[in-house]
Parts: C-alpha cells; structure tokens; sequence
C-alpha cells in the first residue's frame, strides 16, 4: 500500500483545477475557428485565422494568471497555445474541404 503525503494531496487538487481552464481556452479556440471559416472570405481567411490564434493566446494568459501558481506556468501555457493553434488548424482544414 502506498500512503500519500500531504504534498501530494496539494499538489493533486492544485492541478486538478488546470484541467478545466485548459478546456476554456480550447472551447474558445474552437469557436473562433468556427466563426472565421464560416464568416470569412477565402481571401481574409489566414489574416482572421492569426487574429483567432492571438486572442486564443491572450485568453489563455488571463486563464493561467488566474490561478496564481507559478510551478508549471510555462508548461500549461504552452500546451494550451499548441492546443488551441491545432485546433483551430484542424477546423480550418475541415472547412477547406467541406
């Protein structure tokens, strides 16, 4: 049997609160991407496409700061980023050859 340590209780329930604020910014990653390839022209389609990366980045940042920990900022921001330009990538794809 193994017993857990307080640490470990800690740093569980810190973490478990990362996961839903990493489904945020993808949920507003993936409506943004739904919005510029059914709005957009095919011409302005990459210009809105970075504009929707962008917001998604800031959205992540205001989401990441909210929790005020610093262990393992970089990492969350940075896989909510790669997240977010996939997804709205794999959108835009999807709506290339729809």
């Amino acid at each position: 049997m193994t017993e857990t340590t307080p640490e470990a209780a800690e740093t569980r329930e810190a973490h478990s609160w990362h996961v839903p604020r990493l489904i945020a910014a993808w949920a507003a990653a993936a409506v943004m991407g739904v919005l510029v390839t059914l709005l957009t022209a095919d011409d302005d389609r990459f210009s809105w496409l970075v504009l929707a990366v962008g917001v998604s980045t800031l959205i992540t940042f205001a989401l990441q700061l909210g929790t005020a920990q610093r262990e393992g900022f970089i990492t969350r921001v940075s896989f909510s980023v790669a997240g977010s330009v996939v997804i709205i990538a794999i959108i835009d794809v999807i709506g290339l050859i729809v």
